[in-house]
């Protein structure tokens, strides 16, 4: 956590940080998964349904729209800030994350469930070293640019987003993914 991380009282880092832990807790579930349609199809099929859900809405809805509306734009704009084609790279995952999420659809409904467990392992895998890149090059850098203020207006307009979304939607997301791990345990 750094200095301003623990002093700022509407940090948008942290609400970066925070999602980007409830979207981890998916890569549990999704390896608790597999071959799991032998046993029971249907609830491996509500299962994946609620995958797709959860990476449509919460990740790519709330998560990926604060970042491409907000965060990407106050970076880029920033005078400081040289790195544009980094900037392209997340903005390029997001859409790659978008091609997996109806790839994994697709599969589902023709139930061809080991091509939908491929495309989850893969979609994870390459979600997981997205978010650590993220969290260890974008988010330091954004702190490092910016000062409190400007912080703040990128929190304010990251709230304003959760509640045009729902902020009720948002929390029932998060829970439909810790339902998803208490049936997998």
């Amino acid at each position: 956590m750094t200095k301003k991380q623990k002093t700022m009282e509407h940090n948008p880092i942290q609400t970066m940080l925070d999602e980007h832990e409830v979207i981890c807790q998916t890569e549990g579930i999704i390896e608790n998964l597999d071959k799991n349609w032998e046993a029971d199809a249907e609830q491996y099929k509500t299962t994946v349904a609620t995958l797709i859900t959860f990476f449509r809405e919460y990740a790519d809805g709330y998560h990926h729209r604060k970042e491409e509306e907000v965060l990407f734009p106050a970076i880029n704009d920033h005078p400081d800030f040289v790195l544009q084609e980094m900037i392209e790279e997340f903005e390029t995952h997001h859409e790659d994350f978008r091609s997996y999420t109806s790839l994994i659809e697709m599969a589902l409904e023709e139930g061809d469930y080991e091509k939908a467990q491929k495309g989850l392992n893969n979609y994870i895998q390459d979600l997981l070293d997205h978010i650590a890149a993220e969290n260890d090059e974008l988010f330091v850098l954004a702190e490092t640019l910016m000062d409190e203020d400007e912080l703040e207006t990128i929190y304010f307009k990251f709230k304003d987003i959760d509640l045009e979304l729902g902020e009720d939607r948002k929390v029932e997301l998060e829970e439909s993914i810790k339902n998803c791990k208490k049936y997998l345990k």
